[in-house]
C-alpha cells in the first residue's frame, strides 16, 4: 500500500464511521480495529522498502502560486510511529466495544477516527504548511474527545485546548521562519538546509519554537497540567491519545526536527533539563494520587520527560533510546490505562483508598498490571527495562562541560527511584492494600472482566515480555527511525549488555523504590496532599480570569452607546500612527522629489467642495441635512475618482453614495427631524481631534503620493495581467483572479452584514400602541394643518406626487436592468464587473421602492437570504472548481462560440447575487418591513413615503 492510498483510506474511514454506529452501535469499535490492523497489514510491504533503506514517498503540487506540496514521505521514524498509531489504535478500538455504554457512541468514534487520520497525516507530511495542518488536526480532535466526556469535561477541553492552542502558534512562527529561511516548504529539504549551520541565531529562534510546540504536546513543564487535567475524557481515550497518539505527536515532533537542531546547544540545555526536571517532579506528583487514573497521567508525563531528555542528549545511542523507549511507552502505558479503566469498570471506582484487595477476584488483570508496571519501572526481563537502560545510559553522553553527563545520569536515576515507588503504588493500592471488603463496592458482585474487555488491554502490556527477549527483532526498524534523524546509525539493542553503569544504577534504583515502597504508610499521609500552594489547573483559571477582567476593563471604555465612546480611541490611535509614521519617515530618510503634476485646478475646486461638504455636515441642524451634505461629500469624491482616470472605482463610488443616502433616508424616517440641543457641544477635544487627525492623514497622503515607482507586484499585474488572465481590465481580474480568495472572505462578510440587518432589527421591540396606531413622533400633528395647498393635496393623496417617478420608471428600469447585464458581460475587459452591476441593479430596486405610495417589501419573504446564501456559495463552488485544473480558486479559461469565457465570470454571479441580496435586505428591513413591524398594527395601514414626508416636514 503507498502512503496516499493509507491516508485515503484514513481519511474514508470517519465518512463510514456514521452508518456503522447507527447499525452496529457501540460495537462499531471490533470493525474499527480490524480496519486498522488491515492498514496496518497493508503497509507491511512499503515497511520492507523503508527497513532495506528506501523511503516511500509520494508528491502532488497543492498550491503550486506558494510552492506548496501536498507531499508525503515514510521513513524510518515515520514507520515507528504510524504502527503505532494503527496497532495501539485497533487495540483500544476492540477495548472500546466492549468497555462504553451500550449506544451508537458516534462522536467518541467519529473523533477518534479522525485523530488517527490527524496523526498519521502528521508523521507522514512532508510538507511543513502539512505538518502544522495536521497538527491542528490533532489537537482540534483531541479537544472535542475530552469534551464529549460530559459536564466534567468542558472545562478540562477547553484549558487543553488553550495549551495546546500555544504550542500551534510557536510552531506556525517556527514554520513560516523556515519556509522564509530555507526558501521552500518540502519538510526534508528545509531540515537538510545548510542556513542552521550558516545563521545561529536563526538556527536557535527555530529550535525554542519547535521545543515549545513539542513541550505543550507531550506534556513538558510548565506546559503539563493538561494531561492530568484530560483524565475527565473516557478511559479509551486517555489510553489511545494520552498515552500512545497526542503525546507522542510532541514527541515526533522533536525527534523529527532534532535531524537539525541536535548540536544547537540552545536546543540540547532546553531538553535536557526540563525532560528530567518534569520527570521528577510528575514523579513525585504521581506519588500523592489517590486516583489511578491521574496517577496514570503523572506517570505519562514522567515517562515522556525521560524521552524529552533523551532527544536533547542527541547522540545516536540518546535518539534509539529514546524512539525504544516511545515503542515500549506506548505498549505498557495504552494497556495499563485500559487496565485501571477494567478496574474501574469491575468496581465502580478507581480510588485507592476505596479499593478492596483485587487480587484473589481478578487474578488475571493483577498479573497484567504487574507486568506493566514491571516494564514502566524498568524491570527485566521486560522491554520497558531495555528502553530505560539506555535512556540512563545516554545521559552519561550528554552534551556540555565533564560534569553534564554525571549530573544528568544522577538525576535521572533519582527519578527512577520515585517511578518504582508509583509504579509499586499502582499494584499494592489497586490490588493488595485495600483496606474494604469485597461485598463495600458500589457493584454487587466483583469479578475478572470478560475476554472483550480483558485481552485488548493485556495484549500490549504482555508483548514487552517476548519483544525483550528477542529485542533485536526491533533492531532494523529502531536503526531505520534513528537514521532517518541522525547521521550515524542507530545502536545495537540487548537485553544484557553487560555490568554498566546503568545496571548498577538500575540497582540503587530498585534498592531505594523498595525502601520508599516498604515506608509507605508512613508516607501516604504526607504525600497525599496538596504539595504546593497552587495546582497548574488553579493558576490556569487563574490566568484566564485575569485575561477576562482585563478585556472587561478595556470593552468598558466602549460600551456606552455614544458613538464617541467608540470612534474616538480608534481615532486617537491612529491620529498617533499617522503622526508620527509621517515625522519618522520625513526626519529619518530622504524624502524622493514628488512626480510633476500631481496638482491640478480640478483638484482644488473639489477639495474646497469636499471641505464645504463637511462644515455643513458638521453645522446641520437638521438630520435630512447633514444627509444632504454628506451625500454631496460623496458626490464631490466620484468626480475625483473620475478625474484620476478610476472608472471603476467611480462608478462604484457613485452608485455606493446613492444607495446609501437612499437607505440613510430611510432610517431617517424613525427618527426626529432634528439633532437637538446636544447637536453642537462648545468642547474642543472632538475639534482638536479632527484637526490632528486631518493633518497626520494629510501629511501621510503627502508623503506617500506620487514619491515611489510602481511596485513590483503592480508591474507584474501591468504586464503579465492581460497575458495570464485574458481580460484587460486589470481591476476586475485583479478582484476576482489574482486575489479571488480575498474577495471571497469580504463576501462572505458582506453575506453576515445581511444576516445581521435580519437578526437585529428582529430584536427591535414593536413600538405600536393598544389600539395599533402608529406612535406619536411618526404621526402629523392633527393641529398643524399644511399651508401650502401642494403639501395638503399631497396628504390627501399620498400617490399623486410619486405618478411622474412612476411613468419615468416604465423607461428607466428595463434600462438600468439591460445596463447592470451590459456592465456584467464586458467587465472582464472594460469598466465595470460583478459588483458593479449588482450596484446598478440594486438602483433599480431602489426606484422601484420609492415609487410606490405604501411600504411593502421590495421582495417576496426569503428571496433576499436566499441571494446571498446563494451568491456565497457559488463563490464557494467555483473555488472548488478550479481544483479540476491544480488549487482552489484557480479561473478555468476557454472559449465558446469564439468567445472567451472564465470560471472567474461565475465567481462574479455569485457576487452580484450577494450584493443584490443584501441591498434588498436594507430596503425590506430597514424602510417596508422594519416600518411597518414598528409603527402599524392590524388593520391600520402602512404609512406612505409622502405621510412620512409630510410628517418630517411639519415636525421641522
Amino acid at each position: 500500500m503507498t502512503v496516499l492510498l493509507l491516508l485515503v483510506a484514513l481519511a474514508a474511514v470517519p465518512v463510514l464511521v456514521v452508518p456503522m454506529t447507527l447499525a452496529l452501535g457501540r460495537r462499531t469499535g471490533w470493525v474499527l480495529a480490524a480496519v486498522f490492523l488491515g492498514l496496518a497489514a497493508a503497509l507491511v510491504p512499503a515497511g520492507r522498502d523503508v527497513l532495506r533503506g528506501e523511503e516511500v514517498t509520494w508528491s502532488r503540487a497543492w498550491v503550486p502560486q506558494l510552492d506548496v506540496d501536498l507531499a508525503l514521505r515514510l521513513d524510518g521514524l515515520g514507520l515507528v510511529f504510524v504502527m503505532i498509531a494503527l496497532v495501539i489504535g485497533a487495540a483500544v478500538l476492540a477495548y472500546s466495544a466492549a468497555y462504553l455504554s451500550p449506544g451508537r457512541q458516534l462522536g467518541f468514534y467519529l473523533w477518534m477516527t479522525v485523530f488517527a487520520l490527524g496523526m498519521v497525516g502528521l508523521v507522514l507530511a512532508d510538507d511543513l504548511v502539512l505538518v502544522f495542518l495536521c497538527w491542528e488536526i490533532t489537537s482540534l480532535a483531541s479537544f472535542l474527545l475530552i469534551a464529549r466526556s460530559g459536564s466534567g469535561g468542558e472545562a478540562a477541553s477547553t484549558r487543553t485546548l488553550l495549551i495546546t492552542f500555544v504550542g500551534g502558534l510557536t510552531l506556525l512562527v517556527a514554520v513560516v521562519l523556515m519556509i522564509v529561511a530555507t526558501g521552500t516548504t518540502s519538510l526534508s529539504e528545509a531540515l537538510a538546509s545548510p542556513v542552521w549551520q550558516e545563521n545561529g541565531a536563526l538556527t536557535t529562534t527555530v529550535a525554542l519554537l519547535v521545543a515549545v510546540s513539542g513541550f505543550t504536546k507531550a506534556a513538558q513543564f510548565p506546559f503539563h497540567p493538561w494531561l492530568p487535567d484530560a483524565m475527565a475524557a473516557a478511559t479509551p481515550v486517555s489510553a489511545y491519545l494520552h498515552a500512545a497518539a497526542v503525546v507522542k505527536a510532541g514527541i515526533y515532533l522533536m525527534l523529527r526536527f532534532s535531524e537539525a537542531f541536535s548540536s544547537v546547544p540552545a536546543w540540547n540545555a532546553l531538553l535536557i533539563t526540563t525532560g528530567l526536571f518534569t520527570a521528577a517532579m510528575a514523579a513525585l506528583f504521581a506519588l500523592g494520587q489517590t486516583d489511578l487514573k491521574r496517577l496514570m497521567a503523572y506517570s505519562t508525563v514522567s515517562q515522556l520527560g525521560l524521552i524529552t531528555a533523551a532527544i536533547g542528549v542527541g547522540t545516536p545511542k540518546a535518539l534509539t533510546a529514546a524512539v525504544l523507549h516511545t515503542i515500549a511507552h506506548a505498549l505498557f502505558k495504552s494497556g495499563l490505562f485500559m487496565m485501571v479503566g477494567i478496574v474501574d469498570h469491575q468496581t465502580g471506582t478507581r480510588d485507592v483508598r476505596r479499593l478492596p484487595p483485587l487480587w484473589r477476584v481478578m487474578p488475571w488483570s493483577f498479573a497484567t498490571v504487574i507486568a506493566g508496571a514491571g516494564a514502566m519501572a524498568g524491570l527485566p526481563p521486560l522491554l520497558g527495562f531495555v528502553s530505560k537502560e539506555m535512556v540512563l545510559g545516554s545521559m552519561l553522553d550528554a552534551p556540555g562541560p565533564a560534569w553534564t553527563g554525571p549530573v544528568a545520569f544522577a538525576a535521572a536515576a533519582a527519578g527512577a527511584v520515585l517511578t518504582f515507588a508509583y509504579c509499586a503504588k499502582i499494584v499494592l493500592g489497586a490490588f493488595v492494600d485495600g483496606e474494604r471488603e469485597l461485598e463495600d463496592c458500589s457493584v454487587p458482585e466483583v469479578r475478572e472482566a470478560g475476554p472483550a474487555l480483558l485481552v485488548p488491554a493485556m495484549l500490549p502490556i504482555w508483548a514487552g515480555l517476548p519483544l525483550a527477549l528477542a529485542v533485536w527483532v526491533l533492531d532494523p526498524p529502531v536503526d531505520r527511525a534513528v537514521s532517518a534523524i541522525s547521521d550515524g546509525g542507530g545502536y545495537a539493542l540487548h537485553l544484557w549488555h553487560g555490568i554498566t553503569p546503568e545496571l548498577l544504577a538500575t540497582a540503587v534504583v530498585v534498592l531505594g523504590g523498595t525502601l520508599v515502597v516498604s515506608r509507605r504508610r508512613w508516607l501516604r499521609p504526607r504525600l497525599e496532599r496538596d504539595l504546593l500552594p497552587r495546582s497548574g489547573v488553579q493558576l490556569i483559571e487563574q490566568a484566564v480570569r485575569g485575561a477576562t477582567r482585563g478585556g472587561s476593563w478595556l470593552a468598558r471604555l466602549v460600551t456606552a452607546d455614544h458613538p464617541g465612546r467608540h470612534v474616538g480611541p480608534i481615532l486617537v490611535v491612529l491620529t498617533l500612527l499617522l503622526g508620527a509614521g509621517t515625522l519618522a519617515v520625513t526626519l529619518g530618510t530622504d524624502v524622493p522629489a514628488a512626480q510633476p503634476d500631481l496638482g491640478r485646478p480640478i483638484d482644488a475646486a473639489l477639495l474646497v467642495l469636499v471641505a464645504l461638504g463637511v462644515a455643513g455636515v458638521c453645522l446641520a441642524q437638521s438630520r435630512i441635512a447633514a444627509t444632504v451634505y454628506l451625500g454631496g461629500v460623496g458626490i464631490a469624491v466620484t468626480v475625483q475618482l473620475f478625474a484620476l482616470g478610476a472608472p471603476d472605482v467611480g462608478l462604484t463610488q457613485l452608485m455606493v453614495e446613492v444607495l446609501t443616502v437612499t437607505v440613510i433616508m430611510l432610517v431617517l424616517r424613525g427618527l426626529p427631524a432634528g439633532f437637538g440641543h446636544r447637536r453642537h457641544s462648545r468642547r474642543p477635544g472632538p475639534v482638536v481631534l479632527a484637526l490632528l487627525l486631518g493633518a497626520a492623514a494629510g501629511g501621510a497622503t503627502w508623503l506617500l503620493t506620487g514619491r515611489r515607482e510602481q511596485s513590483g507586484p503592480a508591474r507584474y499585474f501591468i504586464d503579465e495581467g492581460t497575458e495570464v488572465t485574458g481580460g484587460d481590465n486589470l481591476v476586475n481580474v485583479i478582484l476576482v483572479e489574482f486575489r479571488a480568495l480575498d474577495t471571497l472572505g469580504e463576501l462572505a462578510v458582506l453575506g453576515l452584514a445581511g444576516v445581521a440587518i435580519v437578526a437585529v432589527l428582529a430584536t427591535v421591540p414593536d413600538r405600536r400602541s393598544e389600539d395599533g396606531a402608529a406612535p406619536a413622533e411618526l404621526r402629523p400633528s392633527p393641529d398643524a394643518a399644511p399651508q401650502d395647498p401642494q403639501a395638503a393635496r399631497a396628504l390627501a393623496d399620498p400617490a399623486s406626487n410619486l405618478r411622474a417617478m412612476q411613468l419615468l420608471l416604465r423607461l428607466l428600469t428595463p434600462g438600468l436592468v439591460l445596463l447592470s447585464a451590459l456592465i456584467f458581460w464586458r467587465g472582464h475587459n472594460e469598466p465595470g464587473g460583478g459588483f458593479i452591476a449588482a450596484l446598478v441593479a440594486s438602483a433599480a430596486v431602489a426606484l422601484v421602492y420609492l415609487a410606490r405610495p405604501e411600504d411593502r417589501p421590495v421582495a417576496r419573504p426569503g428571496l433576499h437570504l436566499g441571494l446571498i446564501a446563494g451568491g456565497v456559495l457559488t463563490a464557494l463552488g467555483t473555488g472548488l472548481i478550479g481544483y479540476a485544473h491544480s488549487s482552489f480558486l484557480e479561473p478555468l479559461h476557454g472559449y465558446v462560440g469564439g468567445v472567451h469565457v472564465s470560471t472567474s465570470m461565475l465567481f462574479d454571479v455569485g457576487v452580484y447575487a450577494a450584493v443584490l441580496g443584501l441591498v434588498m435586505v436594507a430596503f425590506d428591513r430597514l424602510g417596508a418591513a422594519a416600518v411597518e413591524h414598528r409603527t402599524t398594527g392590524p388593520g391600520t395601514p402602512a404609512p406612505s413615503h409622502a405621510e412620512h414626508a409630510s410628517a418630517q416636514e411639519e415636525r421641522a
